[in-house]
């Protein structure tokens, strides 16, 4: 039976999981959800695998109606659901759930017994519209849970809560410890000193495939010969704003690498919201 239908996608709503390993040397992406930590919050939950597919709320304004009662699990970040974040509890049959407010972070992760039954692509459901890869959401689908319950202990349980010290606060400025890229001898030493020292902002242009900052512009060094690309690499372009790549950014690339950001900060970094002030210092 479908446990949801989408009334309205908002801003941005698609299915995610822990993405599709094992393919990049093809040119195919990770993907997966911008906020891995997150979205495993929401599977803890409700007692799912780790990569269950999940729905992945960006920003604002998603609306879902729930058909049947069951389980739901949040995580991520705040978009002043009725139903808090980082908790799970039943919602009745006919309820709307809506996001309205972005309050804190940019990706929240709803989770359902199971996970949500969906079809996959190279081992998995995430969806990848720059690609076309994974099922596109739109208002008038309807989604099932894989089951009826929870696969957890919900004898005399009315709610579910994330033990406070997994809980991730998204309202604080951030200040991340980079490595160094691949390129980082080629940059001159000023322009290491600028990318170090400025205080950047997360730029509105910024998605899935990268994000973009903007502050001093940098001194760009020579090209370099198309080489792969990691998500969370520092790549500088020729207008010397550096553009981060993300889970569905490019598997290759000619721009120089100044830096690199540790692989548990990527989450962190996607819950950076456009306008974002944010700071990096050399590990």
């Amino acid at each position: 039976m479908h446990s949801i239908e989408i009334i309205s996608t908002g801003v941005g709503l698609s299915i995610q999981d822990r993405g599709r390993s094992g393919w990049r040397r093809f040119g195919v992406p990770p993907g997966g959800a911008m906020d891995r930590c997150s979205a495993q919050a929401a599977n803890q939950l409700l007692g799912n695998r780790p990569d269950a597919p999940v729905l992945e709320i960006l920003l604002q304004g998603a609306k879902l109606r729930i058909f049947q009662d069951t389980w739901i699990a949040l995580a991520g970040a705040d978009l002043g659901c009725k139903l808090a974040v980082w908790s799970a509890r039943e919602i009745k049959a006919g309820t709307v759930l809506s996001f309205p407010q972005n309050r804190a972070g940019l990706w929240a992760y709803l989770a359902v017994p199971g996970g949500f039954a969906v079809d996959t692509w190279f081992g998995s459901a995430s969806v990848d519209a720059r690609n076309g890869l994974g099922r596109s959401l739109q208002p008038g689908c309807q989604l099932s849970a894989q089951l009826r319950e929870p696969n957890v202990s919900l004898d005399r349980v009315g709610r579910r809560l994330l033990a406070a010290d997994q809980q991730r606060d998204f309202s604080t400025p951030m200040n991340f410890e980079l490595l160094r890229g691949p390129q980082f001898e080629s940059f001159t030493e000023q322009a290491r000193e600028q990318f170090f020292s400025a205080e950047w902002t997360v730029s509105a242009r910024s998605d899935r495939t990268g994000f973009r900052l903007e502050g001093p512009v940098l001194e760009v060094p020579d090209s370099i010969r198309s080489e792969p690309v990691l998500p969370g690499s520092f790549q500088i372009p020729g207008n010397g704003q550096p553009i981060v790549t993300m889970v569905d950014g490019p598997t290759v690339g000619g721009y120089a690498k100044i830096a690199v950001l540790k692989e548990a900060d990527i989450d962190w970094l996607a819950q950076c919201r456009p306008g974002s002030k944010i700071r990096f210092n050399l590990s």
